[in-house]
């Protein structure tokens, strides 16, 4: 069946029933209006207060132990290419480690991306 030039000319063979449905694919999906004045301005306190905030202290944790534990693979890479013995690597890496976590715990946590440097 064809309406309109759109369709199959005859269902016949094709193993559909021939019935033609609109694509409404490309149409956006409509809201309720947007009303100027109060609403809008909480709608933009509210995004401004999502802006600012705090990330999980699971991640901000997570996170610097990845510091930590990247600062410790630099320097056994850094032995291991100087041709140290694997005891002294394991004593010095275990010594930075204690020293990096240790000086986490006495600065306070402001950001996720906080620098061992």
């Amino acid at each position: 069946m064809s309406y309109n030039n759109i369709g199959l000319p005859t269902p016949r063979g094709s193993g559909t029933s021939g019935y033609i449905t609109r694509n409404v694919s490309h149409i956006k999906p409509r809201g309720p209006p947007v009303k100027p004045g109060k609403d809008f301005e909480d709608a933009s306190d509210l995004a401004r207060d999502a802006w600012r905030k705090e990330p999980a202290k699971e991640i901000v944790e997570h996170d610097l132990k990845r510091q930590i534990e990247v600062k410790c693979m630099e320097l056994r890479d850094q032995l291991e290419d100087e041709g140290a013995d694997e005891e002294e690597i394991e004593k010095r890496v275990e010594y930075l480690r204690e020293s990096l976590i240790k000086r986490s715990k006495r600065t306070p946590q402001r950001s996720p991306r906080r620098d061992f440097r």
